[in-house]
């Protein structure tokens, strides 16, 4: 029955359909644990969910209704419907969720939503819990956009603190928060819909790249290996999925170095048609410069596919080098180039990464994550 359930307010400052890593977080989260029996996911023996779920997110297009209820969880979204309400939304939604008299507040993001937590920890004594979720705010460029006294704040004032990755971990402990107070949960993967996925055979020498078009993927250091993968394998192609503000600067670049002929742009993609993206490529990379952990890669493991990505962030969590993958140093196309080519010309190392990938990746399955979040729920709540 409702009236037995405590209610948890989710901070997630964007959710549908802004959906990236955080956001997935909060939907795989909040939708297992609110289900009325759960004897698929196996969590407790199938017993009746304890708790409401309440997610207060920015408006951003007012096209979308200010409240929707979906998949038994509540949506209350605050603002006017622009691009602006993401700043009114650490001021709003602490007043928002106050309404709902909630057993335990949750932040799922450090920036918007950590702040909402924050000055929440002034309008009730509720518990707070903040899970850490983003790598590139640790960059100087953009962490710089927080003052250094609220970045600490935004740390050291909840109750509890959950974090993707290891790297997020020692960055929480380096601003002064407790060990004790640290548990590490990270993102997961859907593995119902990559085994639903149809069977595609592997199209030789395509390279696939997931994520935004932006500053933190490192494509400029993929396409300056290019050439002379071309040169190795003449039929290579480069396939992006995603878009983002790097679109035209990335397309320059490629004509500048002669190797847009080999480079496919896909745009944003339906999850589904990504994951199906990524199961007929021979190689999967992503470059990056920041990661807090890095689904993509998850999620190319378990498609069955050999993954590259640096030791940058929560990447290493993932990836463990010469065994389910291989790990490169950033900003190095070289290092790069030997990683793809590797891949590439040995089969049978091809085939011992995926094979131990497909056994490792299943720590990440969201069934399990979601049991290890309720039970930090169920440590703090009131």
């Amino acid at each position: 029955m409702l009236e037995n359930k405590k209610t948890i307010i989710i901070f997630s400052c964007f959710y549908e359909p802004f959906m990236s890593g955080a956001e997935r977080f909060v939907k795989e989260i909040s939708e297992r644990l609110s289900r009325p029996q759960r004897q698929q996911a196996n969590l407790h023996g199938g017993q009746a969910a304890r708790y409401r779920f309440v997610i207060v997110s920015a408006r951003i297009d007012k096209n979308l209704p200010v409240k929707v209820e979906k998949n038994g969880i509540e949506i209350h979204r605050v603002g006017f419907g622009n691009k602006f309400d993401k700043w009114l939304y650490p001021i709003l939604s602490p007043f928002v969720a106050l309404k709902y008299k909630p057993a335990l507040l949750h932040a799922v993001m450090e920036s918007y939503a950590g702040i909402a937590l924050w000055i929440s920890s002034f309008l009730t004594k509720t518990p707070r819990i903040l899970t850490l979720q983003s790598g590139d705010l640790d960059d100087a460029t953009k962490q710089n956009k927080i003052p250094r006294w609220l970045w600490k704040k935004i740390h050291t004032t909840p109750t509890a603190i959950t974090a993707i990755s290891n790297f997020l971990k020692k960055r929480a402990l380096d601003l002064g928060v407790p060990e004790e107070k640290i548990t590490i949960i990270p993102n997961g993967v859907d593995f119902s819909e990559i085994n639903s996925l149809k069977e595609s055979e592997k199209v030789p020498h395509r390279i696939i790249c997931v994520g935004r078009l932006s500053w933190e993927k490192g494509h400029e250091y993929l396409f300056g290996a290019m050439p002379e993968i071309l040169k190795q394998f003449p039929d290579a192609r480069l396939v992006l999925a995603g878009a983002g503000s790097r679109e035209g600067e990335l397309k320059d670049l490629a004509n500048g170095l002669r190797i847009s002929q080999a480079i496919d742009f896909l745009g944003n993609l339906p999850h589904n048609r990504v994951l199906e993206e990524i199961k007929k490529s021979s190689v999967f990379i992503c470059p990056s410069l920041a990661e807090g952990l890095g689904i993509v890669f998850i999620e190319a493991q378990a498609c069955g596919v050999p993954v590259i990505g640096t030791r940058i962030g929560g990447i290493p969590d993932v990836i463990e080098n010469g065994v389910n993958g291989l790990l490169i140093l950033p900003r190095n196309s070289k290092a790069i180039f030997d990683a793809i080519k590797g891949i590439l010309d040995d089969a049978s190392m091809a085939s011992n990464l995926t094979q131990n990938a497909l056994e490792s990746v299943k720590k990440f399955d969201w069934y399990k994550i979601a049991e290890d979040m309720e039970n930090v729920y169920n440590k703090n709540v009131l």
